[in-house]
C-alpha cells in the first residue's frame, strides 16, 4: 500500500500566491543551474541524506538526472523513489536573502529506449563536460517528476508552487521538432540569439547557442559556459509556434535596444 503524500504544498498556508513573476523566476533558477543539492532517504534506517548533484529538464521542465549506481543516493532512491532538489545562485553577500527554488518529486530510473536517449540528450547538450564519463557502465539517466515546489525569492517572498506552476507537457510533433528547431537556430540565426540574450541579461557574450528548448522558453550556453534562461512570452503549443515566439522575442529586443540608444 502507498503512503498518502497528504496536501500539496500549495494547499499549505499561509504563502504569496503564485503569479507570473515568480513562475518565470522558478523556471529561472532551474533552467540557469547546473548543480542541486539531492535530499533523499535511506534504507533500512530511514535516514536522511543530502547530496550534490548535476542536472538537466526535460522538454516538459521536469529533471534529469546521471547518477552512478555506486553512490548512496542511488541506492536510496531505489528503495524510497521520493526526493527533493534545492537549487539556487550564491552571491556575494547573505545567502539567504539569494533566491533559492525548492522541488519534491518522484525519481525514476529511465530504462533505454526514445525517452531515455532523449533525456541523455538533453543532459549532455546542458553539460557537455559530462560526456567524459556519461557512458560508464555504473551511469544512468533518471527523471524526477516534479509534483511541487518552494520558490524564496527574497525576505517575505516565499510562493508555494504546483506542477501546473513549472511544467508544460509538449506535444509529440513538438518534441519531434525539437532538435530540428535548435539546429536551425543555432546555425541560422546566431546574431538573432545573441540580439535576444543582450537584450534581457548584461553580459558581454556574444555567441551563444540554444542547448534545450521547450514550450516555455530555451537554455542556451555561451562559448565560455555561461548559462542562461529566456522564457517565451507566451507559452507553444504546436511546432510551428515556436517560430513566432523567436520572432517576437527578436521584435522585443530590437524595440528595446532602440529605446536604449541616446
Amino acid at each position: 500500500m502507498s503512503e498518502d503524500p497528504g496536501p500539496t504544498l500549495s494547499e499549505r498556508a499561509p504563502y504569496l500566491k503564485p503569479d507570473d513573476a515568480a513562475r518565470a523566476l522558478a523556471r529561472r533558477l532551474l533552467g540557469e543551474s547546473r548543480h542541486a543539492a539531492l535530499a533523499t532517504v535511506t534504507m533500512p534506517d530511514g535516514q536522511p541524506l543530502a547530496t550534490r548533484v548535476a542536472l538537466s529538464t526535460l522538454p516538459s521542465g521536469d529533471v534529469v538526472l546521471l547518477l552512478s549506481d555506486l553512490s548512496e543516493h542511488s541506492r536510496a532512491l531505489a528503495s524510497h523513489p521520493r526526493a527533493s532538489l534545492l537549487v539556487g545562485h550564491t552571491a556575494p553577500g547573505d545567502g539567504l536573502r539569494q533566491p533559492r527554488l525548492t522541488l519534491r518529486g518522484h525519481v525514476v530510473r529511465l530504462v533505454p529506449g526514445a525517452d531515455e536517449a532523449r533525456a541523455r540528450a538533453r543532459y549532455l547538450a546542458r553539460l557537455p563536460e559530462a560526456a567524459l564519463y556519461a557512458d560508464f557502465a555504473d551511469f544512468a539517466c533518471y527523471s524526477l517528476t516534479i509534483v511541487d515546489g518552494l520558490l524564496n525569492a527574497g525576505f517575505a517572498r516565499a510562493h508555494r508552487l504546483d506542477r501546473a506552476d513549472l511544467c508544460r507537457d509538449p506535444s509529440p510533433e513538438m518534441e519531434a521538432r525539437e532538435s530540428a528547431i535548435i539546429r536551425h537556430m543555432n546555425e541560422d540565426h546566431p546574431d538573432s540569439l545573441s540580439r535576444i540574450i543582450a537584450s534581457q541579461r548584461t553580459t558581454d557574450q556574444t555567441n551563444w547557442r540554444i542547448a534545450t528548448l521547450d514550450p516555455l522558453g530555451f537554455e542556451a550556453l555561451s562559448d565560455t559556459g555561461d548559462l542562461v534562461r529566456i522564457d517565451f512570452a507566451q507559452a507553444v503549443v504546436e511546432p510551428e509556434g515556436y517560430r513566432h515566439a523567436f520572432v517576437r522575442l527578436v521584435k522585443e529586443a530590437r524595440t528595446k535596444q532602440a529605446r536604449a540608444k541616446p
